[in-house]
């Protein structure tokens, strides 16, 4: 039975979700405008959105939530969460721990005082990796605080060094998650009913596991729930090593803690975070529309959804899920958290190519 302050949580949800909507819609050709909007639809995605409403409704109508979005109730710290599994194969190459090592040992930039002009100089003059500078009168100090922490083998501590040098977007960062094996990697996005202290309805994991992706979707099947899915999620992503996000950083990862914090839960991550959103904005933002993860997907992984539900409109969907009881709305937020979390794995695949130089 859930208690009288989880029941107070859904009522109060119940009144005031339909209240307002985060998100603008912008006509097609109106790219000009939508750079400027945070959360906005094209007018043409929002009508395929609309129309495929119509339809789940009418083709799930009377099926049971269990029927629609099959899973299994698992035990969690404080209690049952309702589990989507799935996997697919992972795409390769695997992490080349070795060569990202070398990668960094040349980078005479992570070392304090070494610019561009700098650099220049040090490499017609013989320098070519931060060894050499160790025989350097001037830099030799802070050439050993950056093999100091090279050769820590702590990945975290890696690349806390290269994004204190060269900043949180710089491939060097990404390299220093190559220490880590893949088994190590936990991938993580939300699905809340809004941008703002709202109910998570859906925390999507993946892990690589046999060269596969294991994708495991703990479903927030009544907002009453919420708490014991969090604490499941908050449980199996402290198993991980290196948590990856797309704009977790500023969003998912504070989110979970707001939520924690909420429900007086501890708020345990891996403490070693890549946000795949910052290095992809510095590779690629000149050639694309923008940087949102189907933007990615499209123009940089060659890969390209069909009837995907956008991300702004899970509220809505969701609402009427639990307006009505029928799980057809469901079927479509499950279906992009998974593609947003297997699109993440393709990613680390694409920047490892590009930060690798193959």
């Amino acid at each position: 039975m859930v208690g009288a302050p989880l029941e107070s949580v859904a009522t109060r949800l119940r009144e005031t979700i339909d209240r307002n909507r985060e998100y603008t819609i912008v006509g097609n050709d109106n790219i000009f405008r939508a750079s400027f909007v945070d959360r906005h639809i094209f007018s043409s995605e929002h009508g395929r959105a609309r129309a495929l409403l119509a339809e789940l409704l009418e083709e799930y109508d009377g099926v049971p939530v269990e029927e629609a979005v099959p899973g299994e109730w698992e035990d969690g710290p404080l209690g049952p969460s309702w589990v989507v599994s799935s996997s697919e194969p992972a795409p390769g190459p695997a992490p080349r721990p070795d060569a990202a090592l070398e990668l960094l040992h040349r980078d005479l930039r992570l070392v304090h005082g070494v610019g561009p002009a700098l650099e220049s100089r040090l490499a017609r003059r013989g320098y070519g990796a931060l060894d050499d500078l160790v025989w350097h009168r001037r830099l030799a100090p802070a050439a050993r605080r950056a093999l100091d922490a090279l050769a820590s083998g702590d990945p975290a501590r890696i690349a806390r060094f290269c994004a204190d040098r060269r900043g949180r977007s710089h491939p060097d960062v990404f390299l220093a998650t190559e220490l880590h094996d893949e088994t190590e990697h936990v991938y993580f996005d939300l699905e809340t009913l809004g941008l703002f202290s709202r109910p998570v309805i859906l925390f999507g994991i993946a892990r690589l596991r046999n060269n596969r992706i294991e994708v495991e979707q703990h479903l927030v099947r009544d907002p009453a729930h919420e708490r014991s899915a969090l604490a499941a999620a908050l449980a199996s992503l402290g198993r991980g090593g290196l948590l990856v996000s797309f704009n977790g950083r500023s969003f998912d990862v504070p989110y979970l803690a707001e939520r924690a914090a909420y429900y007086g839960l501890d708020h345990t991550v891996p403490t070693h975070h890549i946000d795949l959103l910052p290095i992809s904005r510095r590779l690629w933002r000149e050639g694309l529309p923008d940087c949102r993860l189907c933007t990615i997907e499209t123009g940089v992984l060659g890969h390209e959804r069909s009837d995907d539900l956008p991300s702004a409109m899970v509220p809505e969907f969701y609402t009427e899920y639990y307006r009505t009881g029928n799980p057809g709305p469901l079927v479509p937020i499950l279906s992009h958290n998974r593609e947003d979390l297997v699109s993440m794995v393709r990613l680390v695949t694409r920047l490892r190519e590009v930060c690798h130089g193959s």
